[in-house]
């Protein structure tokens, strides 16, 4: 897949593919971390969303999803990434 599609398509990518990290270049869109929290917490694709932020340096992230901290997660991922105006 590539980066685009693996985007597009979150829950797809998760489900086929084994190595997504380098495709998407160890860098998450605000958006992209909202998708993977929502379909974390859903219980879907768990281990490998976990593994996912890990291999790209995402530490804190990965940390509240892993704890099971979605409303702290949720919070992080808007204070962090919401571009500023």
């Amino acid at each position: 897949m590539t980066e685009k599609q693996i985007r597009d398509n979150w829950f797809s990518a998760l489900e086929k593919e084994e190595y997504i990290s380098g495709t998407i270049g160890w860098a998450f869109h605000m958006q992209d971390l909202i998708i993977l929290g929502t379909i974390h917490k859903k219980g879907y694709f768990r281990e490998k969303i976990e593994d996912l932020l890990e291999d790209c340096n995402f530490h804190q992230e990965c940390g509240l999803l892993a704890d099971g901290k979605y409303d702290e997660y949720m919070d992080f991922v808007f204070a962090e990434y919401l571009p500023m105006k």
